[in-house]
């Protein structure tokens, strides 16, 4: 018999018992099809000393459970302590701590897209000569481009100061762009920093607020390793009535070690399609186009017709 699937959400902050506004149509479409749904309080689990509360309303199960998080992102060890707090009442998350940063983290997705996807350097941020050493590692990049952001996130709306670096040996630019970003970060930094190189992509528009330029970008998630969609990534700009062929990265995403995940990629200029970057499918938000009802549908089928792997931790 398959166990139950549950879908956890982030409570309302200021209506407690009610689902955090920002996912109310994804929790009326989870319900829709079928799924049972779950809240817990995300300040309290991402609070030092009050994070053991934060599921208290949740009731144990008789018996194990499967469990999907949808919402805000948390680091490894706010994962952490939520999976063993609902594993201990029989809510079993889908993915492990293990699986969560696999594809959360950037430099821990390497091991997975690194022949599809743009070279990159990274340094874990722990003191003051971190900076010194991810400077040098960018020397592989000569006088290329390069796009910062941390383990995580960019500050990509502030694309000129602290994300995108027009020419890597340009020590006194990538530096202050280094520093830059890490302030705009702040307590929310991703545990390092990445430097990766810039790469042409096929335009779209520049982006109405932050002057960005927006790219043909796309966002793939997959759930027990198969595809559940494909969705236009960016809310602006005029896509193409046709989706690109997914085969191949249907074929990379094989070899993935989580059980639900986002995939990234983009056209270049030339044509050829790029993964920028994976993210645990949990935390990933969909695209302001995404149709919620039938990314659930399609959830509920690929989680319910096959088991969820064992990658270990």
């Amino acid at each position: 018999m398959i166990p139950e699937t549950y879908i956890l959400f982030c409570e309302n902050p200021f209506e407690l018992n009610k689902v955090d506004e920002d996912y109310a149509d994804e929790f009326e479409s989870a319900k829709k099809n079928g799924f049972n749904t779950l809240l817990f309080n995300f300040d309290e689990l991402t609070s030092e000393t009050n994070f053991k509360n934060a599921t208290k309303k949740i009731k144990p199960n008789e018996n194990e459970c499967k469990v999907i998080y949808r919402g805000w992102m948390l680091t490894p060890r706010q994962y952490s302590n939520l999976h063993k707090d609902l594993l201990s009442k029989n809510y079993k998350l889908i993915n492990t701590e293990t699986e969560y940063q696999n594809c959360h983290y950037l430099p821990d997705s390497l091991e997975f897209i690194e022949n599809k996807t743009p070279k990159t350097v990274f340094e874990k941020l722990e003191n003051s000569e971190s900076i010194e050493k991810l400077i040098i590692k960018t020397k592989i990049f000569g006088t290329k481009a390069l796009i910062l952001k941390d383990y995580v996130k960019s500050e990509k709306h502030d694309w000129e100061t602290a994300c995108f670096v027009p020419d890597a040996s340009n020590i006194e630019k990538l530096k202050k762009s280094i520093e830059n970003l890490i302030q705009l970060r702040g307590k929310y930094l991703n545990e390092g920093i990445v430097a990766r190189e810039f790469i042409e992509l096929k335009d779209l528009i520049i982006h109405s607020k932050s002057g960005m330029p927006l790219t043909e970008e796309y966002r793939l998630f997959f759930c027990n390793n198969q595809l559940i969609g494909i969705y236009d990534y960016w809310e602006e700009g005029e896509y193409d009535l046709s989706k690109p062929e997914t085969k191949e990265f249907e074929e990379i995403a094989k070899n993935i070690k989580s059980n639900f995940f986002s995939m990234d990629i983009a056209r270049e200029r030339n044509g050829n399609l790029v993964i920028i970057e994976l993210g645990d499918g949990q935390v990933a938000g969909l695209p302001d186009k995404t149709d919620r009802n039938e990314f659930y549908k399609q959830l509920k089928i690929t989680s319910a017709n096959t088991r969820y792997k064992q990658f270990g931790d």
